[in-house]
């Protein structure tokens, strides 16, 4: 039994239990500490750029090449696939095969995936105080902190990890703004971002999430300080 247990322990989440209390703020009590965005990819999708002119600035998450490189791989192989067949069949007097078919959805696939990810691209401007996110109009004004995730995906191969960058709103609502496999990346420019609103990053990457904030359930003692908050 001694043995099963050490084997099993080697799978086992040993990071500490968050609680939303060490941030000392109220709008952490009830927000949701789960992922907005399940899945992800297990590497750097997008990344932050600031633009600094001389009356203003302002901040972006751009498409990183790595992504568009990822979706040209099955749109260029797709069209070359699909060409080469028809090649095939012109020289051949052969029927066009029906697996062209297949290699223009690949490359459609390849088409969508980029079309995707330059959708949930986000911006943020200090100087007209609005952000745009997942192709929502935000007030900067209502963005109360960041909050960092950590999430595991189970692949048919592997799992791997993704890590969520949210924004938290006031009245404790979420919006993502990028989900990918760059732990380094995303620490930088969640405090590059935090830095440019001057707001806080609330950063639970480190920590498992309690049964009761994985589940969606009631903390009794969350729900005793929100209520003598007035939350």
């Amino acid at each position: 039994m001694g043995v099963v247990q050490r084997f099993l322990s080697i799978f086992k989440d040993s990071r500490e239990c968050l609680d939303p209390l060490r941030f000392d703020d109220p709008v952490a009590l009830r927000t949701n500490w789960t992922p907005v965005v399940h899945g992800g990819n297990n590497f750097c999708t997008h990344r932050l750029q600031l633009k600094s002119g001389l009356t203003s600035s302002s901040v972006t998450f751009r498409t990183t090449p790595a992504m568009v490189a990822f979706c040209l791989v099955f749109l260029v192989g797709g069209v070359g696939v699909a060409v080469s067949m028809l090649v095939m069949s012109a020289e051949t007097a052969m029927a066009i095969s029906p697996g062209i078919l297949v290699a223009l959805a690949v490359a459609g696939g390849g088409v969508l995936m980029l079309k995707r990810a330059r959708a949930h691209e986000a911006s943020f401007d200090r100087t007209s105080g609005q952000c745009r996110v997942r192709a929502k109009n935000y007030s900067i004004s209502e963005v109360h902190a960041l909050q960092l995730l950590r999430e595991t995906v189970r692949g048919n191969d592997s799992n791997y990890h993704s890590y969520e960058l949210n924004l938290v709103f006031r009245d404790g609502s979420r919006s993502n703004v990028t989900d990918h496999g760059a732990l380094s990346a995303i620490r930088r420019d969640a405090s590059a971002l935090a830095d440019y609103l001057q707001i806080p990053v609330w950063d639970a990457i480190d920590f498992r999430l309690p049964e009761h904030l994985r589940n969606g359930g009631a903390d009794p003692k969350l729900d005793l300080l929100r209520n003598n908050l007035g939350l």
